[in-house]
């Protein structure tokens, strides 16, 4: 049911009478906390009943008023020239938009509705994704998704303030303030700008039985807060006794914030300005969805490898020579060996791995502040959206090819053993790969994983990334780069 402010109260309160009583804390409870009951929640925002007081923003900076920044000045001199930094600290009053210390601002637009104009006033903050590109995509795993909850959360105490989590968004709603966070004590001038800050629905408050703040403060009770399914099933029913629209329940895959309007949202679009926080109503595809396809594909990409090296030693084996006397553990096609350990398969790993590195750099925020975007020809690296699903692509390939090899390896259809710094390489490499598997696993709906562990498959991932390919560009410099005892 549809939390109202009493009854989540009394069925918070239910809720920890039941758990000290030893009880099941997921016992039937008139709207339990959701710490209680481990419910996805959402909001359901009916904008015809807001009359723009403003209580909803008040009431936010009161709750969260603790955690907004505070800036250790003057401001690290950012590098390369030309980076700007983003200081609100002196303009915290505003709250016509979204900034570092206003994370619920109120959007008012005029509209026509049945030939007479109609105000509306509309709370904007963030949507709460259900497969959120922030969470997804933050190299450093400081945006994160609680299943738990519904909602999305930034740790302020891992986020360096790259702003990538911003430039994904569709909505652009995460804001940075710099001067602040753990880019301070690392390397403030060539890398990190800051934390990046949004609202949060209040998630600490909520686990422990509150309401968030912009919910438990309106007057008018325009926002409903309860389980995502029941909400959005009272959203479908207005929509549909009222002849109104929704918007939030497809928008970007989905989300646990729904609007309710009286007219279309492309006539609030229209009547809106969007600018630097201020998100749009604009229509708005799955971002993820690409991601999706791709991280399926390179689940496949290991069997793919297999099966064609199986494929390729029965072939050989069927060969019409077959019956003659060869080396033991030697593919039956002396040309094939050749291509294998010195020929095309190899040239083709080593630029597949290249480039592989290359996009996997930048998944973090280089590209634009370094200019990398501004060379001719790599004008895409500039879209984190595109170099995702290359790196993807790539690890498909590289995968494919990497299990074809060590396939044929295994059924001793290659000659000689595996070398010392192969063995070593493979296990370097292994890590990258299983690290990496968990990693592009998040992107799906239904795998999330705590902060702490995101960041670490992230730091494993990248750390073992650069540590192969220091080994190898050693290992040929030094001329041991041969993955077989024979060479």
């Amino acid at each position: 049911m549809a939390l109202t402010r009493r009854n989540f109260l009394v069925g918070a309160a239910s809720a920890a009478g039941i758990a000290a009583a030893g009880l099941d804390a997921r016992a039937e409870t008139n709207g339990a906390s959701a710490s209680a009951q481990h419910a996805e929640y959402a909001t359901l925002l009916d904008i015809e009943k807001c009359i723009g007081c403003g209580q909803c923003v008040e009431g936010c900076r009161e709750r969260n008023g603790s955690r907004y920044p505070e800036v250790k000045k003057p401001l690290p001199v950012m590098f390369p020239p030309g980076t700007k930094d983003e200081d609100w600290s002196g303009k915290r009053d505003v709250d016509d938009r979204l900034t570092p210390y206003n994370w619920l601002y109120i959007e008012s637009v005029t509209v026509q509705k049945d030939g007479a104009p109609l105000e509306l006033h509309i709370p904007r903050r963030c949507l709460h994704c259900t497969n959120p590109p922030c969470a997804n995509l933050c190299p450093w795993g400081a945006a994160s998704r609680q299943p738990e909850t519904g909602t999305v959360s930034i740790d302020s105490q891992t986020c360096l303030g790259g702003a990538k989590c911003r430039t994904v968004c569709p909505w652009h709603i995460p804001q940075r303030q710099s001067g602040v966070g753990l880019y301070l004590d690392l390397m403030p001038r060539f890398a990190g700008n800051g934390i990046m800050y949004k609202c949060d629905r209040c998630a600490d408050s909520f686990a422990h039985g509150q309401l968030p703040a912009c919910v438990e403060v309106c007057p008018q009770q325009v926002q409903t807060i309860g389980p995502r399914d029941e909400i959005l099933a009272q959203a479908r029913k207005l929509a549909q006794e009222r002849g109104a629209y929704l918007y939030g329940v497809t928008e970007n895959g989905g989300t646990n914030t729904f609007y309710l309007s009286p007219v279309p949202f492309s006539e609030l679009a229209v009547q809106a300005k969007p600018g630097p926080g201020k998100p749009t109503f604009a229509p708005v595809a799955d971002s993820m969805a690409q991601a999706g396809n791709l991280t399926r594909m390179l689940m496949t990409a290991p069997l793919v490898g297999v099966a064609g090296a199986l494929v390729s030693a029965a072939r050989q084996g069927q060969g019409p020579n077959h019956t003659q006397a060869r080396p033991q553990g030697a593919l039956h096609d002396p040309k094939a060996e050749a291509a294998l350990s010195g020929g095309l398969l190899k040239k083709l790993w080593v630029t597949v791995a290249l480039l592989l590195g290359f996009t996997g750099m930048m998944q973090l925020p280089v590209a634009s502040r370094y200019g990398i975007a501004k060379v001719p020809g790599l004008t895409w690296t500039g879209d984190f959206y595109t170099t995702l699903n290359v790196h993807y692509i790539l690890a498909a390939l590289l995968l494919a090819m990497g299990l074809y090899w060590l396939t044929l390896q295994v059924r001793g259809r290659l000659r000689g053993r595996l070398a010392y710094w192969g063995k070593v390489r493979l296990a370097v490499l292994g890590v990258v790969v299983l690290s990496g598997m968990a990693r592009v696993a998040k992107n799906l709906p239904s795998i999330t994983f705590s902060p702490g562990m995101t960041t670490f498959i992230d730091l494993v991932h990248l750390g073992f990334a650069v540590l192969l390919g220091v080994l190898c560009l050693w290992l040929w410099v030094t001329g041991r780069g041969a993955w077989r005892e024979d060479g």
